[in-house]
C-alpha cells in the first residue's frame, strides 16, 4: 500500500516514517515547544510516541503526521486526526498538533490543520471533530477559535497523565461539528 500523505501548499502531511525519530526528538525536547505541553522526552518516550503515531496511521488510517516541508523535506512538527485517548474524547476524532519553535508565527499549523479538516470531511464525514489543550497553551487555543471550534467548558477537565501539581494539570477541549 502507497504511503499516505496529504499536500498542502508549503508542505505536505504523511505518514511516520522510523528515520523520522530525530525529527521528532528534536521537537519533544526543545523547551520551548513543550512548555504547554508536557515534560521533555528521553529517547524512550519519543521513541514510544513514534511507535504510537505509526500505529494509530495503521490501524486507524489517519494520526498526527508528519509535517514535511516542500524543498526541503525537513520534518517541523505534525498535525493530523486521530481518535481521541483522554475520557472527555475517547474515541472521537481529535485533531492535534505541534510545530517547532523557529516556525512559528508563519501559519504552518493553520495551513496543515486546514488541510486535516478538509480529509476529515471528506474521509470521515458527518463527525464532529475534537480538540484538548492545557489551559494556558494561548497558541493552540487561538488557532483552534482562527479554525471555527467552540470551547466546551463543561467538558473542560485536569489531563489524568498530568502529575497533579503540574500548571499543566488543567485542561479546555473544544469542538467543530461537521
Amino acid at each position: 500500500m502507497a504511503e499516505f500523505t496529504l499536500p498542502t501548499a508549503r508542505m505536505q502531511l504523511r505518514e511516520w516514517r522510523d528515520d523520522d525519530f530525530a525529527a521528532l526528538h528534536a521537537l519533544c525536547t526543545d523547551s520551548r515547544v513543550m512548555a504547554t505541553i508536557g515534560p521533555l522526552h528521553d529517547e524512550a518516550r519519543t521513541t514510544a510516541l513514534l511507535g504510537r503515531l505509526q500505529q494509530r496511521q495503521a490501524n486507524d488510517g489517519s494520526t498526527f503526521w508528519a509535517m514535511e516541508l516542500a524543498g526541503s523535506h525537513r520534518v517541523v512538527g505534525f498535525c493530523g486526526i486521530a481518535m481521541g485517548t483522554v475520557p472527555q474524547i475517547a474515541d472521537k476524532l481529535e485533531i492535534g498538533w505541534r510545530l517547532a519553535a523557529d516556525c512559528w508565527g508563519q501559519s504552518l499549523a493553520r495551513e496543515a490543520a486546514e488541510a486535516s479538516l478538509a480529509w476529515a470531511r471528506r474521509e470521515r464525514a458527518g463527525q464532529t471533530i475534537w480538540a484538548i489543550t492545557s489551559v494556558g497553551n494561548t497558541r493552540s487555543r487561538g488557532l483552534m477559535e482562527r479554525l471555527g471550534m467552540t470551547r466546551r467548558v463543561d467538558l473542560d477537565f485536569n489531563h489524568p497523565a498530568v502529575p497533579p501539581d503540574s500548571p499543566l494539570l488543567p485542561h479546555v477541549t473544544y469542538q467543530l461539528e461537521p
